[in-house]
Formats: C-alpha cells, sequence, structure tokens
C-alpha cells in the first residue's frame, strides 16, 4: 500500500512539473526528430516583438528560468519567447547548417501559427554554444529573417581555440561532439575554422555579416581567477578572448554601429548562489529586454 501511495505521489509531482511548462510544439516532419521549441504567448493581445532563445549545451529549453528572470522581463514586456531545442537533450552543437536551417523552419512556423506580420520584431540571443548557434543564424540567415537584435552569453566563437581548451578541462568528451561537425567524422583544423564565427587566423574583415540595421551585445565576465582556481585554466582558455577579437574586427569594418562587448563582475551565479561566470545571470535581464525593446 505504501509502495502505491508513493508511485501516486511521485505520478502527481511529475503531472505538476509538467502543468508548469509552456506549451511544447513539436513538428518531426518539418524540425525533425526530438526538435521542438516551448512557447510562451503575451496575455494581452499581439505581441510586440518575438524573442527565440537557444540553451547552451545540454541544457533543458526551460533551464533559462533557473538562472535568470528573462521570460519573466519578456512577459511583461509583450515580447512572445520560443525556447528551441534543436538536437535530442540539446547534446549537439547546433551550428552547422542542419541544425540552422531547423531553427529557419521553426521562427516561420511560429510566425505562420500566431498569424505574425514579417513586420514583427524579431530577436535572437542564446548562451554558451547556443549564442554561438544566434550569431551563427544572422550571419546566413539575415537576408531571410528581419532581424532587431541578436545577443550572444558567453559564446565560444574560435572553435579551434575551443578545441584546445577542452583538452585541458574536465570537457575531454565535448572534443568528439566537435569533430563531428566535420563531414568525415574526423578532426579538421580547416572545417573548424570554417565552422567558427571568429577565428583569427581565418575570419577576415570582408568575412565579416553586415551589422548595419540590427543590434548586437556579447556578454561575457572574465573572472580569470576563477577559471585558474576552478578549471586549470586560464585567459588563452576562455571564450572572451574570441568575443574580444570579434567584436574588435566589427567596430573596425562598422564603427558607427551599435556593437557591444558588455563586461560584467560577480554576476555569475548558478543554483541561487554558486559563483560561476559561464552562466545565464551574467545579462542583466530588465536591462537586455529594455534593449530588446529599442
Amino acid at each position: 500500500m505504501k509502495k502505491l501511495c508513493l508511485i501516486i505521489f511521485l505520478a502527481f509531482i511529475t503531472i505538476a512539473i509538467k502543468a508548469q511548462l509552456p506549451p511544447k510544439i513539436e513538428n518531426p516532419s518539418q524540425f525533425g526528430k526530438d526538435c521542438f521549441y516551448y512557447q510562451l504567448l503575451p496575455k494581452n493581445g499581439l505581441p510586440k516583438g518575438v524573442l527565440v532563445v537557444i540553451p547552451g549545451y545540454g541544457e533543458h529549453p526551460y533551464s533559462v528560468s533557473a538562472q535568470s528572470t528573462i521570460l519573466q522581463e519578456a512577459e511583461k514586456s509583450n515580447i512572445a519567447v520560443m525556447i528551441v531545442n534543436l538536437s535530442k537533450d540539446n547534446l549537439e552543437f547546433p551550428i552547422n547548417e542542419i541544425a540552422i536551417d531547423k531553427l529557419s523552419k521553426m521562427i516561420k512556423y511560429f510566425y505562420a501559427a500566431q498569424k505574425l506580420s514579417e513586420s514583427t520584431k524579431l530577436s535572437i540571443g542564446g548562451f554558451s554554444i547556443g549564442g554561438t548557434t544566434a550569431l551563427k543564424f544572422y550571419t546566413q540567415k539575415k537576408n531571410e529573417f528581419k532581424i532587431s537584435k541578436v545577443f550572444a552569453i558567453d559564446p565560444p566563437l574560435d572553435l579551434m581555440r575551443l578545441r584546445k581548451s577542452l583538452s585541458k578541462g574536465r570537457d575531454k568528451g565535448l572534443i568528439a561532439k566537435l569533430d563531428t561537425l566535420n563531414p568525415s567524422n574526423k578532426f579538421s583544423e580547416k572545417s573548424l575554422k570554417e565552422l567558427s564565427v571568429y577565428n583569427p587566423d581565418y575570419t577576415t574583415i570582408e568575412m565579416l555579416p553586415d551589422f548595419e540595421t540590427t543590434a548586437l551585445r556579447i556578454y561575457c565576465e572574465p573572472d580569470i581567477l576563477w577559471w585558474i582556481k576552478n578549471r586549470n585554466m586560464d585567459l588563452s582558455d576562455m571564450n572572451v578572448t574570441d568575443c574580444a577579437g570579434y567584436i574588435n574586427k566589427l567596430v573596425q569594418k562598422y564603427p558607427n554601429q551599435k556593437i557591444e562587448l558588455i563586461l560584467t563582475q560577480n554576476k555569475g551565479i548558478r543554483n541561487g548562489n554558486q559563483a560561476h561566470p559561464h552562466s545565464w545571470s551574467i545579462a542583466e535581464p530588465v536591462n537586455l529586454v529594455k534593449w530588446l525593446m529599442e
């Protein structure tokens, strides 16, 4: 009897948790198996804009809520939100052509389903490799979509540098994930450089995307001492090195445009009070959403 009561209690908890999640939209024929998005719609009429949120590697699409109030602030500002899942359990790097095309189909499907005009402001952003995906999407789809704002939270932009850094740290298994991005499933320096948003030995100013009508923000928290103490890594292993190089090149090409590298201090927090500079929380939600609406 006790066992039966326990089963019923656990089932009730599971149902309650699922009930708290926003609607999950699946369409395997268009998005592919295990690919979907959660949608949060404004309660008061048509949205003033649409925000596409891309989680980091291995994150549940709704994990942003555990570290940030970006979703709540978007709701207050009457912004519709799509939180996307581009592979099974988000355990792939969604930066190749296949993943970018899936994301494109999801956004078009959402706009059609909600009967939104193409003029409805579209913004896109993400955390870690999700931020890299947002920048890749803009680079490849900026002529197909009218994108107002792009933001990335501590994204790895140079995949060659990332591979070297992973070889020093705890996540050596992710090197295999990077290598599968090469069509031959073998490590290729050339393919990683080509897939990178920015590689100092490969990316020229002429290759950079045009940000004439789109604003860009990249957030980083360069806490070098944290990385030395907790990961035995140094500045050369940090994503901020890629981001600074990318922003520097963009500013050289487009000096009068809204391109920002925002460096924070003591903002990175996970699990309530655990310091971690590689976190959603380094992007201040109120200011970020206000910027999205400008």
